[in-house]
């Protein structure tokens, strides 16, 4: 984490996840055209309507995986920014300075989380300051370890009297 900045995605599972389901709503939705056209009850309108759904739910899925991998955190020599994106135009963004680390936490619920390593990275923080959670976090032990000994390394404030 000297000179430069380490910059930790979201899994890529979540992102398969996203474009998977996407995928079977658009094969869905052209499972519907051929069955009308068997059936012969494929107007031009209903064919239309059904053209623009699937526009507008491969642009819907293929911005939600822009903004999944928008999610970030990144670890500095000086602190932790943590950019949480919950749409195209609206994000959580917290910085967390080293010594104001207090707790880390790493949960890991499910199957695929346990198989492929990736779970919930939470950052309790010193002060006011809001504790800090992202989810998805690839090795997610791991990172717990290295922010985990970094905050430790790093030494704490002290108040003059």
């Amino acid at each position: 984490m000297q000179g430069q900045p380490t910059i930790i995605r979201k899994h890529w599972f979540g992102l398969a996840v996203i474009l998977v389901a996407g995928l079977v709503v658009e094969l869905a939705l052209a499972l519907a055209i051929v069955v009308a056209l068997h059936q012969g009850t494929l107007t031009p309108n209903l064919y239309a309507f059904l053209g623009v759904i699937m526009v507008v739910v491969l642009l819907a899925d293929l911005v939600t995986a822009y903004v999944y991998r928008l999610s970030s955190i990144v670890l500095t020599a000086t602190a932790i920014t943590v950019a949480n994106w919950q749409t195209l135009f609206f994000s959580n963004t917290a910085v967390c300075e080293w010594n104001q680390v207090e707790d880390v936490n790493a949960k890991q619920g499910g199957v695929f989380a346990q198989l492929l390593s990736f779970g919930t990275l939470r950052i309790q923080t010193a002060g006011t300051q809001n504790n800090i959670t992202m989810t998805m976090v690839p090795r997610v032990q791991y990172w717990r370890a290295t922010i985990e000994a970094k905050a430790a390394a790093t030494p704490t404030l002290t108040h003059s009297v």
